[in-house]
């Protein structure tokens, strides 16, 4: 093996001696506090946000049981019961209970098929929108939400001690319909009208 020159080892401790970073160096290596400051406001944040939607998107309803029991005891009583119940379908709204169907109007009851409450064009209209002339929006209560509060009145008026309506739908009606039945049932008076909701399936 040949021998190094004095110049060949001087070149090889040179390179490999170890020397202290400059100061310039240091001061390159990445800074991510800033960066996980962002994130932790944006966790805190989106925590807060959804704690909030869960708070203001609760509905209280009730899913049916199986209540033989019951049934007897009111044929034993003598006691008839309303069994209210209230179908969205693309054609309207359709209110039902013991004796039948109501017709439009609540007063009669009919035989076949009947539409208590019709739709707005296929539409079932909960609210309308209207501006005034400063440019601000108001909501009023639309013509599906009216007639379907109407006619429980009516049924109220004669079932004073009724609280409960079983509430169905069609599988193609969207989930705000059944959200605004559900605000109409329970009426915008003092003493609400049908507040025990049960919901089923929408078979007819």
């Amino acid at each position: 093996m040949p021998k190094l020159t004095p110049r060949q080892r001087a070149y090889v401790r040179k390179r490999t001696a170890y020397h202290d970073p400059d100061p310039s160096e240091a001061m390159g290596e990445l800074n991510i506090v800033p960066f996980l400051d962002i994130v932790v406001n944006l966790i805190i944040f989106l925590l807060a946000t959804t704690e909030a939607v869960l708070a203001i998107a609760r509905i209280d309803a009730q899913l049916p049981t199986l209540g033989r029991r019951v049934g007897r005891q009111q044929l034993d009583s003598g006691q008839t019961s309303l069994n209210l119940s209230v179908t969205l379908t693309r054609s309207g709204i359709i209110v039902s209970g013991s004796g039948g169907k109501l017709a439009p109007g609540c007063e009669n009851l009919q035989s076949g098929r009947v539409i208590t409450v019709p739709s707005q064009g296929g539409r079932l209209v909960w609210s309308t929108e209207s501006r005034d002339s400063e440019g601000n929006i108001h909501h009023a209560e639309g013509p599906t939400a009216r007639g379907l509060r109407e006619c429980l009145e009516r049924v109220k008026r004669t079932w004073e001690n009724e609280t409960r309506v079983i509430l169905s739908a069609d599988p193609e009606i969207e989930f705000e319909n059944i959200v605004g039945a559900m605000d109409a049932m329970r009426g915008d008076g003092p003493d609400p009208l049908f507040p025990d909701v049960m919901l089923s399936a929408g078979v007819r």
